[in-house]
């Protein structure tokens, strides 16, 4: 099978493989669709933003078809349509233990260091695996595992009806976020973005206001006298603007992740304003609420999806996200 291949410092191939046969445990699911994610632009980054094994098979935002079944799965059967959890928890680790499975010890991640989901097929545990309609398109599905991530983020924000949210990045983490805090009542939900061209899609994701950097240095006293009650960070560098742009006793989540980020931030702030910091990774237990909220419309994500493209053409679809030409690009592999 034809596959998008991690080399190392910053090159991606399209090369050969064996089809993979599903381990003790594990299902072997035929790819409908695989969304390319920041982390993914962030590990063909030169200095890399986000490690990864050379040799691996990139992509972990996919939804596909059971289509084989190794020794002891009794769960899921052949035929299934499925999306995949791809970071594994062990379930046995403290962390786990302690119900905190976004801090498990032992994850080894689908797509970063074994084989993720940019080729036709693609093992992947069977506890991992959680069912969703038929009916969903197929480059919708394939948002359940990002969506599950900013669900998870939304839940510690701990978002009430009314308050306001500033979202720092229109990418399509930003976005998303956008349309979680939109739907739970986030009034009024500014994101700030130097991107003119994602700001269409922010406002279709629920913003009332799309901001260039410097358009809300000039109007955010006005805007938000006292500050937002929720700040993200869905770039993974901003703490600082983050920190300023929250009000008194407000929660700043972050989200984005930037191995290389260095920023440097005026302590006092925090406590004086009685600020609380909430770093956000991956899901927990938040892949059931992600999917009703694909599979019941509530969120119409459609405008997020900007470029399907066959995975020849990842490459392309790469280029098209580091140049913000494109929000969120779908590879049909």
């Amino acid at each position: 099978m034809r596959a998008a291949v991690f080399l190392g410092q910053g090159r991606l191939a399209i090369e050969d493989r064996p089809e993979p046969a599903p381990g003790p445990g594990e299902v072997l699911v035929e790819v409908e669709a695989c969304g390319i994610c920041g982390s993914d632009l962030a590990v063909l980054d030169v200095p890399p933003r986000h490690p990864a094994t050379p040799g691996v098979i990139l992509g972990h935002e996919f939804v596909g078809r059971v289509v084989g079944t190794g020794d002891g799965v009794q769960d899921v059967s052949i035929g299934s349509r499925v999306v995949i959890d791809p970071d594994p928890k062990c379930g046995a680790c403290g962390p786990c233990r302690a119900g905190r499975p976004a801090n498990c010890e032992r994850i080894v991640a689908l797509g970063v260091y074994r084989d993720g989901a940019l080729a036709r097929l693609v093992t992947a545990p069977a506890a991992t695996c959680q069912p969703i309609s038929d009916d969903v398109p197929a480059t919708l599905a394939a948002l359940a595992e990002p969506l599950a991530c900013v669900v998870n983020g939304t839940n510690r924000a701990a978002l009430r009806p009314g308050e306001s949210a500033v979202v720092f990045g229109a990418g399509a983490i930003g976005c998303l976020f956008t349309a979680v805090l939109a739907a739970g009542g986030a009034s009024p939900l500014v994101v700030v973005e130097p991107n003119a061209t994602r700001a269409p899609i922010a406002s279709a994701m629920g913003a009332t206001h799309v901001l260039a950097p410097e358009t809300w240095a000039e109007v955010r006293a006005d805007l938000l006298p006292g500050g937002a009650d929720v700040v993200v960070d869905a770039v993974g560098r901003v703490l600082p603007q983050a920190i300023d742009a929250a009000a008194m006793g407000g929660r700043v989540v972050l989200f984005g992740m930037d191995i290389n980020a260095r920023p440097e931030v005026h302590q006092v702030e925090i406590t004086e304003r009685g600020l609380t910091i909430l770093g956000s990774y991956i899901t927990n237990f938040t892949f059931p609420q992600a999917i009703r909220l694909i599979e019941g419309g509530t969120l119409d994500l459609a405008p997020l999806v900007t470029q399907v493209l066959p995975l020849e053409r990842v490459e392309e679809g790469l280029a098209a996200l580091k140049s913000g030409a494109a929000t969120k690009v779908v590879i049909t592999p």
